[in-house]
């Protein structure tokens, strides 16, 4: 299956395809046929699949860099710059990245920057990286609070292969599901018949979800407007993560943010309590957390979402899910976010 994302400043061909590794050689000698290649990926990715990456691309370069969001910084950007220096890379080569979100973040980053811009392949490993974090031409990097740098840059291509899945723990896999369940919430409630199965159809869920997030960024890929969205759960939920050191996870910490999500919105009388209980209840489903984490301070939460990129003006965009299906964007000024987060 393919499904494209058109934009003012660049294209994304995503193709969904199981054992679809094979197609990039091709697709390189469609598109950049005199090009090198250099695959990004982390520690623990790289390790997995190095002799397969080795396999079907051996004259590519493989740099790896440490596995965690450790790694979203600008000494690791620069490491990276350095190596691709000391190997000739040119404006003319490509970056691939190769791994979770993490790493479709920063080689997205990377290929943006490097030489103003060189063509970008994502290949996601995690669950989360092929609903999400791979789709629609974010980069980013942490600094104080998470995601603060970065760049809007589609890759030209991403290939979404559900055949990563089979590789992937059940915990690893329902912190992608969080993604899912956001989508579910504010774009496409059919998600939540989906995931309501006894045995969920990845591939669907998958298809879905990209399509929804490529309908919302094709008409808004800067994110001023309809494009914000796609925050639901993430004002709190980033705080959260960064707060817990990253050990909690993406979708862990996003799980969370759409609970105090919910809980704001029915203090304002903007949310049917019946669709907080169905969203807390696929949150069960797939074992993802739905309280706040012991020893967490909501003004200590709000003192790092003021550091957030979506705060303007003094006031703070925050989306609420009405019902399943249907959102609405709110500002709040960080005093009022405590109050009602309490």
């Amino acid at each position: 299956m393919q499904i494209e994302l058109k934009t003012p400043i660049g294209n994304s061909e995503i193709i969904i395809e199981e054992h679809g590794l094979g197609l990039i050689s091709k697709w390189m000698k469609e598109h950049h046929p005199t090009s090198r290649m250099v695959i990004i990926t982390d520690t623990n990715i790289g390790d997995i699949y190095k002799d397969k990456l080795m396999e079907l691309f051996p004259e590519a370069q493989i740099l790896s860099v440490a596995a965690g969001d450790v790694s979203k910084s600008l000494a690791v950007v620069n490491q990276l710059a350095k190596e691709l220096l000391d190997v000739g890379f040119t404006r003319y080569d490509v970056i691939v990245g190769f791994g979770g979100g993490m790493i479709t973040d920063l080689a997205g980053f990377v290929a943006s920057i490097y030489m103003r811009g060189v063509p970008l392949i994502l290949i996601p490993t995690s669950f989360v990286g092929m609903v999400d974090a791979a789709i629609g031409g974010k980069t980013a990097l942490n600094l104080e609070a998470k995601n603060i740098l970065g760049t809007f840059y589609p890759a030209e291509l991403v290939l979404i292969d559900p055949d990563f899945v089979q590789g992937l723990s059940d915990h690893h896999i329902s912190t992608g599901i969080a993604e899912v369940i956001k989508c579910a919430a504010t774009l496409d409630k059919s998600l939540v018949y989906d995931l309501m199965q006894e045995s969920i159809d990845l591939e669907t869920i998958i298809t879905k979800s990209i399509n929804a997030k490529v309908n919302v960024v094709n008409q808004d890929m800067m994110e001023t407007g309809i494009r914000k969205v796609l925050n639901y759960g993430h004002t709190f939920g980033h705080a959260i993560e960064q707060a817990s050191e990253y050990r909690l996870m993406h979708g862990e910490a996003v799980s969370i943010g759409m609970v105090i999500a919910n809980n704001i919105a029915q203090k304002l009388g903007r949310q049917r309590p019946e669709t907080g209980k169905k969203i807390v209840d696929l949150l069960k489903k797939f074992k993802l957390p739905y309280e706040m984490p012991t020893g967490f301070k909501v003004e200590d939460l709000v003192e790092l979402i003021k550091k957030d990129k979506k705060k303007h003006d003094g006031k703070i965009t925050f989306i609420i899910a009405p019902e399943m299906g249907r959102f609405e964007m709110i500002e709040f000024t960080p005093e009022e976010l405590i109050k009602l987060a309490k």
